[in-house]
């Protein structure tokens, strides 16, 4: 994640949502201050996001709620990104994510092969996230 000076850049991705539709996003990612951090930037460019600590309370929420996006780490404790992206194959359509984005400080974009998950190495520029989660559907 960069400084906060980059919350100020000019976003090509600014009001992040779909054909005006405020995209409902999901961040699943157990380090506190980074969790707050993505939160508040992706909420400040125009998205509704809800926080989860780690992938079992991530799945809570993908139970009970429709979201556009999961933003997950793929490194947490209870249960980790790669169990929750599993979980979310299992999940009804009605009920799984449009797209699913995975960050990882720890691992590399060859971890998700075969899977329909982009992949944002961390650090990361504040301006690729947005623009990732603007884009199309998996």
């Amino acid at each position: 994640m960069k400084s906060d000076q980059d919350t100020a850049v000019q976003s090509p991705a600014a009001g992040v949502g779909l054909a005006g539709k405020t995209l409902r996003i999901l961040l699943v990612e157990d380090h506190a201050p980074t969790r707050s951090a993505m939160g508040r930037l992706i909420r400040d460019a125009g998205a509704d996001v809800v926080t989860a600590r780690d992938g079992e309370e991530g799945l809570g929420y993908l139970l009970t709620q429709r979201f556009d996006v999961l933003l997950t780490d793929l490194r947490m404790p209870i249960m980790d990104g790669f169990e929750l992206l599993q979980q979310c194959q299992k999940l009804p359509d009605s009920h799984r994510p449009g797209r699913i984005i995975a960050i990882s400080g720890e691992y590399e974009a060859g971890v998700l092969r075969g899977q329909t998950v982009e992949f944002l190495a961390k650090p990361f520029d504040l301006n690729t996230l947005l623009t990732m989660l603007a884009g199309r559907p998996n």
